[in-house]
């Protein structure tokens, strides 16, 4: 069983608190945005490989991931994947598998931002549901720590349904009696916060990141204006109960290997 509560007074807000702004004033609104855009430009950036030797013991890891071909007809899909493998080195926008974390073993499962803003696919999200699927079969703690724009839109609708599939997995994990530990990186939008973003037992935050189902982007281009600054980031939705901690990278291992 998971203890609940077991990170109260143990998990820090690490980022200084948002000064008060005044209610609809025109020079308010834009103080805030500018805040909003310095935290953002602070936002830690870190890939998925970084975040994997960031928080496990030195020469632990082990991945998981087969390698994946590249099948799609569109040949403007395939460029735009070929590219992003050529830019960060990897053959899809997840990395899966285990490492030890203060001697403990753990499974992780991380987005790459940079193949694509982190959107899932069919590839991607067969490899997540692989990994969580062997995670509980495995008796293993699972940290998810994602970064992505949420569903691939060159797949569709079906990159839709893996996000069910992914979710009826970590359930299943969930079930069994196992941990499943969320760290929401900058930015998590979409179809992957809505899924297996919002499932942990406990989910904490990269300060600054932003949070949240609609991006500001996609609010403003459907309804014609900004959406309201300061609210989709980590420390709001901290303060308004949404999750649990805001916890920079180099305290996410501590945090990890006490559950």
């Amino acid at each position: 069983m998971i203890a609940e509560g077991w990170w109260r007074g143990k998990v820090t807000h690490m980022t200084g608190t948002n000064a008060p702004r005044g209610s609809g004033a025109a020079d308010g609104a834009r103080a805030s945005r500018a805040s909003d855009g310095a935290r953002a430009s602070r936002v830690s950036r870190a890939s998925a490989r970084e975040l994997i030797e960031a928080i496990t013991d030195p020469g632990s890891w082990s991945g998981w991931d087969e390698p994946v071909e590249i099948t799609t007809d569109d040949p403007d899909y395939r460029a735009d994947l070929e590219r992003a493998r050529e830019r960060t080195g990897l053959d899809e926008s997840v990395i899966t598998g285990e490492g030890r974390i203060e001697g403990r073993r753990v499974a992780l499962i991380a987005c790459e931002f940079r193949f694509l803003a982190g959107s899932i696919g069919v590839a991607a999200g067969e490899r997540l549901v692989r990994a969580v699927e062997r995670a509980t079969a495995e008796r293993l703690p699972l940290l998810a720590a994602p970064a992505s724009g949420g569903t691939r839109m060159q797949e569709g609708t079906v990159a839709f349904l893996q996000m069910v599939k992914v979710a009826a997995a970590i359930t299943d994990h969930k079930a069994a009696g196992l941990p499943y530990l969320v760290h929401l990186r900058h930015p998590t939008t979409g179809g992957v916060l809505a899924s297996w973003g919002s499932l942990g037992h406990v989910t904490a935050a990269e300060p600054g990141a932003l949070i949240g189902f609609m991006g500001p982007r996609v609010h403003e281009a459907l309804y014609g204006e900004e959406f309201p600054p300061g609210v989709q980031n980590a420390e709001n939705l901290m303060n308004h109960g949404l999750i649990d901690a805001v916890l920079p990278l180099s305290r996410l291992s501590g945090v990890a290997a006490r559950v």
